[in-house]
Order: structure tokens, then C-alpha cells, then sequence
């Protein structure tokens, strides 16, 4: 569903929106806040910005949107720094408030058995995300206003989760907590005093991770190389 979703997204972009220019509100010099209110106070960001869709390809554009956005917090969420961690320190240079519910999931991210799940759901849904950022990046550089007014609710959208909380966020947050991460049973697991105790696949595509010796987390890339997860 979501491929097709995506694919109406593609074929029927719109015919006009709101200029906006594509200029990240984290790199240095940039103020957030100010970013924040000249772009981001819309209600609803998407109508605002593509005026001309019709409701079913405005729910095609949200949801391409939301599946990226989703994918940058994934990265801060497993230990790697996603654009959210850049709104956060600046938003905390500031002075600006950060949502508890935001700070929250931070704090859970890093704790077991919430940060195993959160691992097992960023590999288990690699192929997913690199779907939708592949498509946004297709569909932004089909017309440059376009990609620059995409990128523009997509940050807006990164913001609005560090200061509020994201509803798209919050109900995947909700899915990676019902996550029942499959155990793998002692007689088919590996044990080696060089490398740890670590599952039998250990491919980041697989859906699986691995402890290191040191009890850091793990998987191994297409290329064979350990892709390890920030603690």
C-alpha cells in the first residue's frame, strides 16, 4: 500500500504551492526559531505549501513526508545523528523548551529493552525507508520549487517533533513498543570469546543484531563491514 500511495505521489505532483526557500534552519548562522516562524505555523503544513492537490494526493504527500521523517528520527533513535539531534542542541542554545514527550523517547531510545527494539525495528524496515527517501529525493528533483517547498515542510516537520511531538511519530513510537523482537533459541546461537555472544544473521537487512564483546550492538553491512550502534 504504502508503494502505491507513493506512486500516485509521484505521478500526480502539483501544479502550484508556495515558494519557499530550501535553506537548512540548523547549519550555523541559521536561527531555528525564527525559521520556526516565518515557515512552520501552519496548521496544517502540507495544504499550506501544496494548495492545488486534492485530498487524495495530499494524503500521498503527507505520508511520503511523514515515512521520511520517521527515517531521520530512526537515526537519532539507534545512536547516529539524525537532523533531530541538530534541532534539539540548537533549540537548547537558545534557551527554547523541548517537548517532554520529545525528550521522552530519547531517554527510553537508550535504555533496554527499548533500545534492542528500536535496533531491530531500524534494520527490519532498512529496505522501507530507503524506499521513501529515494522516492522524496525523485519527486524533489522533478522541479527544484518543489523539492525546495518539500524540504521546507519536512524540516518544519523535524522542528514541530522536537518542540511538540510529531502525531506520525508518536504512533510509530507506539509500534516499536508492541514489537516482540524474535529470540533466538541457545542451541542455534553463536558463542565466541573473540566476538561475544551475537545472533546466527547478523546482516543489517536481516532484521537482526549483534552484541561485541563489550556488549556494544551491531550488524554487519552488504559489504561485510560491522555497522555498529552508538550506545
Amino acid at each position: 500500500m504504502f508503494r502505491v500511495i507513493v506512486f500516485l505521489t509521484v505521478a500526480f505532483w502539483p501544479v502550484a504551492y508556495v515558494y519557499a526557500e530550501s535553506v537548512s534552519p540548523w547549519e550555523p548562522g541559521q536561527d531555528v526559531e525564527q525559521f520556526y516562524t516565518e515557515y512552520c505555523l501552519a496548521p496544517n503544513l502540507e495544504k499550506h505549501f501544496f494548495p492545488s492537490l486534492d485530498p487524495r494526493q495530499l494524503a500521498g504527500l503527507t505520508r511520503l513526508i511523514s515515512e521520511v521523517l520517521w527515517a531521520d528520527l530512526s537515526e537519532d533513535l539507534v545512536g547516529r545523528e539524525g537532523a533531530s539531534t541538530k534541532v534539539v542542541d540548537r533549540l537548547r542554545a537558545l534557551g527554547r523548551p523541548i517537548a517532554p514527550a520529545f525528550t521522552s523517547i530519547l531517554q527510553q531510545a537508550a535504555k533496554e529493552p527499548m533500545r534492542s527494539k528500536y535496533v531491530y525495528a531500524y534494520n527490519t524496515h532498512m529496505d522501507q525507508r530507503g524506499y521513501a527517501i529515494d522516492a522524496f529525493e525523485k519527486l524533489g528533483k522533478s522541479d527544484s520549487r518543489l523539492g525546495a517547498a518539500m524540504v521546507t515542510v519536512l524540516e518544519c516537520r523535524i522542528i514541530r517533533n522536537v518542540k511538540t511531538t510529531d502525531s506520525f511519530v508518536t504512533s510509530r513510537v507506539e509500534q516499536v513498543k508492541a514489537i516482540k523482537i524474535p529470540k533466538t533459541s541457545t542451541s542455534s546461537a553463536k558463542t565466541r570469546s573473540d566476538s561475544g555472544y551475537s545472533e546466527p544473521d547478523c546482516s543489517c537487512g536481516g532484521g537482526n543484531f549483534c552484541y561485541g564483546p563489550r556488549g556494544g550492538h551491531y550488524c554487519i553491512t552488504s559489504g561485510g563491514n560491522r555497522a555498529y550502534v552508538k550506545h
